[in-house]
């Protein structure tokens, strides 16, 4: 009896509780069971975010969002193509595509399994390329068509610059978790894996110089620095390990003033091209990427030949003038410049160096150069790209090559096309091409 009047009372109380406090109750029950959801939502990224690695990355160079290194864009979304080893283009977010009237319609028939990180689809309307003298015409949910005023050959390699909607958004195999601007420069970026969960996160920091960028990893900010000029203090530091490799996207060269008329005579370029010593690192004989489709291998090479120096010189102006040469450089090519200068004077031509921040008026520039992936080199040795060939070179022969190789759609009829123009570029050596920049990555050792 007494256990049924306690049973009776607790069922009494438990009544009265709830019916005094059913709106607390509910609401406490609904705020658990979507904090519940909401948890198992989150969990996954915050476990991912603790438990998985993140590579810190330092980079030298201020970037806007819509100019960040082509590395990170490629991390973020795709082109409708992209470029095989050899520089050829292949499909990417196109599955095919085909040129028609000579090369000013291209029609492409983009992939359907591709997806935004938001979940649509990526369809043509989304392509949202902007090229000078290209318009894109929607055809279908999956097909677009470029329509150029002129033949291009090299507009397939345009068109494998990522695609991103506005706030860097993509499809691709991260996505942007978070990032910070100083005006319109990025400063802090970090990516999250979207389709590989066990992916590292990737944070990247910029800094405006190699001391800044430094400075950060002594610091801790970062545990990884790319694209370093040189491996500084790093050589010698047991806490860090220093990679080098070779920038074959890229030229070291000397670039003659041909208006100069110390330096107008052929002669007078190639002796003081034969007077270079060995500098050390990879020899570059071409401005034509070294595996490019289009590099060709039968051109004149000057490497380092004191007696051809002399035979040059022998009836040269610059020789009887007893003329005096100048380098201009960046800090960067300092001592380059130097050991250059040292082996011009002992070989009978005096010169000196100048540095400076920026580039103007100068006899001899050393400076490297991007190398563009399509052998197309009309704006660098073309006589009417005045802002652009530094040299001031005028060749109609290298000019009707120039503008053919750009209109040719025809690999194999381009590949002889741009080999002509490197043998005569070469021999008539506007520019002496020196070397492959080394460049070097330091990763902080665990």
């Amino acid at each position: 009896m007494a256990l049924f009047r306690r049973s009776r009372f607790l069922i009494l109380v438990t009544r009265e509780l709830t019916r005094k406090y059913t709106f607390p109750l509910a609401l406490g029950f609904l705020v658990g069971l979507v904090g519940m959801v909401a948890f198992r939502g989150v969990l996954p990224r915050i476990a991912h975010q603790i438990f998985e690695p993140t590579i810190r990355i330092g980079m030298v160079g201020e970037v806007g969002p819509a100019s960040l290194p082509l590395d990170i864009q490629r991390l973020l979304g795709a082109g409708l193509t992209k470029l095989d080893p050899d520089g050829v283009p292949q499909p990417e977010l196109a599955t095919k595509w085909e040129a028609t009237d000579s090369g000013r319609t291209y029609a492409f028939t983009i992939r359907e399994n591709a997806t935004w990180h938001s979940g649509r689809p990526v369809q043509a309307n989304d392509i949202n390329y902007n090229i000078r003298d290209v318009t894109f015409t929607v055809t279908g949910p999956y097909a677009i068509r470029a329509t150029l005023k002129e033949p291009f050959a090299p507009f397939l390699t345009l068109v494998t610059k990522p695609i991103l909607q506005t706030g860097l958004r993509g499809f691709g195999p991260y996505r942007v978790a978070n990032v910070r601007l100083k005006g319109e420069s990025v400063q802090y970026l970090r990516l999250e894996p979207v389709t590989e969960k066990k992916a590292p996160n990737r944070e990247y920091r910029f800094y405006r110089t190699e001391n800044g960028a430094i400075t950060a990893f002594q610091l801790g900010d970062v545990d990884v620095l790319t694209d370093l000029t040189s491996p500084g203090i790093f050589g010698s530091k047991t806490s860090a390990s220093v990679s080098a490799s070779p920038r074959y996207d890229r030229v070291v060269a000397l670039y003659f003033n041909t208006k100069e008329s110390l330096l107008s005579e052929k002669g007078v370029r190639q002796a003081l091209a034969f007077a270079v010593p060995d500098l050390g690192y990879e020899r570059a004989y071409s401005p034509i990427a070294k595996f490019s489709w289009a590099y060709a291998d039968d051109i004149k090479r000057y490497d380092y030949n004191p007696s051809q120096v002399k035979r040059l010189l022998s009836g040269a102006r610059i020789a009887s003038q007893s003329a005096n040469l100048t380098i201009t450089t960046f800090s960067q090519f300092v001592d380059v410049a130097q050991k250059i200068a040292t082996s011009w004077t002992n070989l009978g031509v005096p010169t000196a160096v100048q540095v400076v921040n920026e580039l103007g008026p100068f006899q001899v520039l050393l400076s490297a150069q991007p190398i563009p992936p399509d052998p197309d080199q009309y704006p660098l040795w073309h006589s009417t790209q005045s802002s652009t060939n530094l040299t001031g070179y005028v060749n109609a022969k290298i000019d009707k090559l120039l503008e053919d190789g750009r209109k040719e759609l025809d690999i194999e009829k381009r590949k002889k096309i741009y080999a002509d123009f490197t043998k005569r570029l070469v021999e008539d050596v506007p520019a002496a091409f020196l070397y492959y920049p080394t460049t070097y990555t330091v990763t902080r050792r665990k």
